[in-house]
């Protein structure tokens, strides 16, 4: 039974090897270690991005720190980048800071905090003290996920870094801390639990003493993540850390928390907004109303009483009391993000789908970023320019020079994430991929006279792209899968476009999924009686799974 699917770490090697190698059983390690990667593209989008940050004007200098691309560095404001983490043995960024007393000093923090259940494990914090030319490990190494780095606006040395740990169990080195010298010697000034990590820090640009850090408590599956417990909580310190107190009571909500993120206004930092995942209250004490509809149909819902506490706070005076502005936090388990414009404390941006801005202190809300790519995870604005703010989403960079009037996408950083790939016996061979939020793509691996430019490539599917496939014997035919197992056909040479659809088609050959083949086996036999009850229990599994059925092709004659 033939299998027309590339694995990823082959890539590499059969872009550059000649096509006649695709069909090799096997490869001798001194012929890979003889070939060289090639970019063929597509170079229309870039990638997921958690983190940025930025040198103040009148500098060009941004930083760029991708879920699985390395850290990336512009010093022209975002017409060229050059990656920085190329030597490190991990490529997942979280956390990006530069001290504001030293903007050669750079700190990254690896592992992807942001729990969807395709992240990528990092393996502690580094520092550069050159730019990002080099860069050392400074601790953290079994923590898997950095939410957040802050570091002292007046001392480069003291540094805090929020310890999140392991999304899949309650390992890691979960909680807050510090360190005066440097990141030589570190001490954990908060801990709450084996199941809460610390997913943000921000210290006050007035006051160093003065700092918010928010902890966590989730816990991540195959096909769910619990966001939420005991162990989730704001925190204070008025003493550099040294001792801390929980935000509760004062218009904060009393409920069980999930993730939250903070931020002081530069201009005013009594002012203090925080993004707050939060249960509801329910019950008949709270006749707040939720929406009477059903999202499947039009047949009514019966309201059910309760009070929705998630959303956006707003103090104004540095945490002692809080009101509740909005509820608009949508997603907060992958996105969770505030900041404050420099010189409007009342102008705060924040995460939700898409991007949303408020003039007045959270009272009301629009969309920040127009047509600009959803799932927005990283926002950097210039403390010395407001207009000045770049984001960074699923779709990669985009930057504004008028407070969000207009965008230019930096798409220059290849740092797109392909789910899998597979490749056709065409001459030269074309390839098909998957990527995350930004669709299938197929393109040539090469082209007879000059290179692969990005009219040769074209979408197959949208939303998240995953596992793609090419006929055997018309590569005219490609298959695309998106997000919950959507599968789509095109046709190259006509352009035609469908669904597959139930209950039946017909082709010279049948199509299986892989978590099908693991538990059947041999697809020319009968399935038995155990192998329908555990195909039922997977089925019934991935219907929680916000992301895909995790198909791939695998074709075999009648």
């Amino acid at each position: 039974m033939p299998r027309f699917r590339l694995l990823p770490f082959l890539a590499g090697a059969l872009l550059a090897a000649a096509p006649h190698l695709a069909s090799a059983q096997s490869v001798d390690s001194l012929t890979i270690a003889g070939m060289r990667w090639r970019e063929i593209g597509p170079a229309n989008f870039d990638g997921r991005v958690n983190a940025i940050a930025g040198i103040p004007g009148p500098s060009k200098t941004i930083y760029v720190g991708a879920a699985a691309g390395g850290v990336w560095k512009s010093t022209n404001a975002g017409t060229t980048f050059r990656p920085l983490f190329t030597n490190e043995p991990v490529a997942s960024i979280g956390a990006l800071a530069i001290a504001p007393s030293d903007t050669n000093v750079i700190w990254a923090g690896t592992g992807d905090p942001n729990s969807r259940n395709t992240i990528e494990p990092g393996d502690g914090v580094y520092k550069s003290t050159d730019g990002g030319m080099t860069w050392t490990l400074m601790g953290f190494k079994d923590g898997q996920m950095i939410g957040n780095i802050a570091i002292d606006p007046t001392n480069a040395n003291v540094v805090f870094v929020a310890e999140l740990g392991h999304a899949w169990d309650t390992k890691g080195e979960r909680g807050l801390y510090k360190t005066t010298d440097g990141g030589t010697t570190w001490k954990r000034v908060k801990y709450v639990s084996d199941k809460a990590g610390f997913v943000d820090v921000k210290i006050d640009p007035s006051n160093p003493n003065n700092i918010f850090a928010a902890a966590w408590q989730r816990i991540r599956g195959p096909y769910f993540l619990k966001s939420g417990g005991p162990g989730s909580g704001l925190w204070h310190s008025t003493d550099g850390g040294a001792t801390w107190t929980e935000v509760k009571g004062g218009g904060f909500p009393p409920t069980e928390k999930g993730r939250m993120t903070v931020a002081f206004s530069r201009s005013n930092p009594s002012i203090v907004y925080a993004l707050v995942e939060a249960d509801s209250m329910r019950g008949k004490d709270h006749p707040i109303l939720a929406p009477a509809s059903d999202s499947i149909g039009d047949k009514p819902k019966a309201p059910e009483k309760q009070r929705l506490l998630s959303g956006l706070y707003r103090s104004d005076d540095g945490g002692k009391t809080w009101r509740w502005m909005n509820d608009q936090d949508t997603r907060p388990f992958y996105y969770s993000r505030v900041d404050v414009d420099p010189q409007n404390p009342n102008r705060v941006y924040f995460s939700s789908t898409p991007f949303l801005f408020s003039d007045d202190g959270g009272k009301t809300a629009r969309t920040a970023t127009g047509n600009v790519h959803v799932d927005d995870h990283a926002i950097w604005i210039d403390p010395n320019d407001g207009q000045h703010w770049l984001i960074g989403n699923d779709g990669g960079v985009a930057q504004t020079w008028d407070r969000g009037g207009n965008f230019d996408y930096l798409n220059v950083i290849p740092i797109a994430q392909f789910y899998d790939l597979s490749y056709d016996f065409a001459t030269p061979y074309n390839v098909c991929a998957g990527a995350q939020d930004n669709g299938g793509w197929c393109g040539p691996s090469r082209r007879k006279q000059g290179g692969v430019s990005n009219a040769y490539w074209f979408t197959i599917s949208g939303g998240d792209g995953f596992y793609t496939a090419q006929d055997p014997n018309n590569p005219n035919i490609v298959w695309g899968e998106s997000q919950e197992g959507g599968v789509v056909r095109t046709n190259l040479k006509t352009g035609e476009r469908a669904s597959m659809q139930k209950p039946n088609w017909r082709d010279s050959y049948r199509m299986y999924e892989d978590s099908i083949l693991a538990v059947r086996g041999d697809t020319t036999k009968p399935e038995t009686p155990a192998q329908k009850k555990e195909l039922a229990a997977l089925r019934e599994a991935q219907k929680n799974d916000s992301i895909a059925l995790d198909m791939r092709f695998n074709w075999e004659t009648p």
